[in-house]
């Protein structure tokens, strides 16, 4: 009864698991573009020159004292102002104090070489009557920069309707905003500082009491929050799958430990719609510091990171939206925050916005670097961890090793895909001598095989004594059924950094390659008609990718073990799904290493059989497949 009940669990998980791969392999689900939580606010047009009258929604009581509702204003006037940098075009709303959109634009490194971010015509907009190339991270939502109250708020803050007095100064690119509390007792200004050649701009935020009494702001059971960056673009244009919105993550540095999670991510589980009480399903969680506090957060995407780094006065904890499809990013948690009569409190903070590689964070100006000798910069006390939020793994140092060779091969070959192909063959000529013991090893277990058959037969109802014998034979002819995999074993923490390198490296993004239309998707040659189950694409690189394994196995022998050809028969499939997805930069790159293993394969089956292989073992298998010399012999 116990095996049957167990035979009927592992069918229904088999079963299980077989719906969840077809459903995401071949209908992925839909995942459509989000705007900010639901709030009782109206959406509020914005002109430079124009008057419009809209109704000002509620305002809740403010947490520090028990004052009326802000009356509603009649009319307002939002005005819109516009900077740009070498790497940057920004614009900001007095509503709200807030940038409204942000743009990544192409830019220098420090060592002259140019990061392109835009690079077709679609990548064309329109800003203060110009147009640049450009991409937009802000994914048409803006970063508010702006205090909430309450967790109600924090889809959008109560401050982002309300208008701020603005003031910029072009000669420093420094734009400042001001506004009253809504209990009248505390002035808010908010200041951003930006520098024309740096993907790094300054934010202080500055709160002073305008009374004559000790102000209490928050207390560590009623917090303030801060919220600064939401989820960060761009925006595939269309219909966003489950595996587009793993690419979208938000993340803090806490106590020397770096944290992530998927963006717009929920905390229910698979079965929490059946288990689980609604009504106590977890919508925030407040993660706290047992240290210093925290010290950085933000959010990313594929390409592209956004991090904040607060230089003075760290929050102790951090909040995180755990709603469906919230774009809320990590609030900032500020308790015990009180203010004297009259006393100001500075909050400083720097910002990084720009691709998710260590060229983009270095400084350009060396007058702005921070160090133990240039204590004077404005980003003096800049975390020297800023690079962990580029979330890109342990084999980072293997990543970038990669990226770096990619680019230099560039510079001589201007074609990504043809640069793959180089870096395949010499992949594959540095790793020969390991790969090559992997085929003779592979040979030797071939010539073995019949040997192995003749074992497997004569101890078949004998498991024990079966694998005795065959271990014996191993160890007499010196081989090593692991041999085939240890080759395997050693370079797969470079596998892995090739998989990081060809994923998140923006150079591929958006890059030709014959049929190929980008190097940092499938190769999707034809997609099918939608019948209301989602579409099939046919993406031709993994097809052939896998015909070449196939190859590849059919010339190294068939092994006679059943687990063994069962897996041989599973692994093509397996790979197929494994690669069906992913960039058409890393099929192409797995392609060219099974067609040169098929190069070598050939080598070493017509060169290499009668020099390496063990004679003895050539003789035994002579004898076995003999077995007429075999028994003249024991005539004799």
């Amino acid at each position: 009864m116990e095996d049957k009940q167990s035979r009927i669990f592992l069918a229904l998980m088999l079963s299980l698991g077989i719906w969840f791969v077809i459903n995401y392999f071949f209908f992925p689900q839909e995942i459509k573009k989000t705007k900010p939580l639901a709030t009782d606010t109206k959406e509020i047009k914005e002109t430079k020159e124009n008057k419009e009258t809209k109704p000002t929604p509620e305002v809740p009581k403010d947490k520090t004292t028990n004052v009326p509702p802000k009356p509603e204003i009649k009319a307002i006037d939002v005005k819109k102002e516009f900077i740009v940098t070498s790497s940057f075009l920004v614009e900001f709303s007095s509503l709200g104090g807030r940038i409204q959109k942000f743009y990544v634009k192409n830019h220098l490194n420090p060592d002259g070489s140019e990061t392109l971010v835009a690079k077709t015509e679609s990548d064309t907009v329109e800003f203060n009557g110009q147009k640049y190339r450009a991409i937009e991270v802000s994914r048409e939502q803006g970063f508010d920069f702006n205090l909430i109250s309450s967790e109600n708020e924090i889809a959008n803050s109560i401050y982002n309707q309300i208008l701020f007095n603005m003031n910029y100064d072009a000669s420093t690119k420094t734009i400042s905003f001001e506004t009253i509390s809504l209990d009248k007792k505390y002035l808010i200004r908010k200041e951003y500082s930006f520098f024309e050649k740096e993907n790094y701009f300054k934010f202080k935020l500055t709160l002073t009491n305008t009374g004559k009494e000790t102000l209490v702001l928050s207390t560590s059971k009623d917090p303030i929050y801060f919220r600064t960056f939401g989820s960060l673009g761009p925006v595939k244009p269309g219909i966003i799958t489950e595996r587009d919105q793993s690419h979208y993550f938000r993340y803090y540095y806490i106590d020397g430990s770096f944290k992530d999670s998927i963006d717009g991510l929920s905390n229910e589980g698979f079965f929490s719609g059946f288990f689980s009480d609604k009504s106590k399903v977890k919508k925030f969680e407040t993660v706290a510091s047992t240290g210093e506090g925290i010290d950085f957060l933000g959010t990313g995407s594929r390409y592209f990171i956004a991090v904040l780094d607060p230089l003075n006065h760290k929050p102790m904890a951090v909040t995180l939206d755990y709603r469906k499809s919230n774009s809320t990013g990590v609030l900032m948690n500020y308790d015990s925050l009180s203010l004297n009569p009259s006393e100001s409190k500075v909050f400083d903070y720097a910002a990084y916005v720009g691709v998710r590689e260590s060229e983009g964070m270095a400084f350009r100006d060396k007058a702005l670097e921070p160090s133990e000798e240039n204590k004077t910069t404005v980003f003096f006390g800049l975390s020297n961890k800023l690079d962990k939020s580029f979330n890109q793994g342990i084999t980072t140092p293997f990543r970038n090793g990669i990226v770096w060779v990619l680019q230099k091969m560039h510079g001589v070959i201007p074609n990504f895909g043809w640069c793959i192909i180089l870096f395949s063959i010499l992949f594959k000529v540095v790793f020969y001598p390991l790969n090559q013991k992997q085929a003779e090893s592979m040979k030797k277990m071939q010539a073995l095989n019949p040997m192995i058959q003749e074992i497997n037969e004569k101890y078949a109802s004998d498991p024990q004594t079966k694998q005795q014998k065959i271990m014996e034979l191993y160890k007499t002819h010196n081989a090593n059924p692991m041999g085939g995999c240890l080759p395997m074993l050693v370079q797969m923490p470079i596998l892995i950094a090739l998989y990081t390198a060809f994923s998140d490296n923006i150079e591929l993004w958006k890059t030709s390659f014959y049929w190929i239309h980008d190097l940092s998707e499938p190769d999707t040659v034809w997609t099918s008609p939608d019948f209301g189950i989602g579409a099939i694409a046919l993406n031709l690189l993994p097809l052939v990718m896998v015909g070449a394994q196939i190859i590849q196995t059919r010339m190294t022998g068939m092994p006679t073990d059943p687990n063994q050809k069962t897996m041989m028969y599973l692994m093509p499939l397996m790979m197929l799904y494994f690669f069906w997805s992913v960039p058409s930069g890393l099929t192409l790159y797995w392609t060219m290493q099974n067609i040169l293993s098929i190069v070598q394969q050939v080598y070493t089956n017509k060169f290499v059989d009668s020099k390496k292989v063990d004679i003895a073992v050539q003789k035994q298998v002579a004898a076995v497949q003999n077995p007429n010399q075999r028994k003249g012999k024991k005539k004799q």
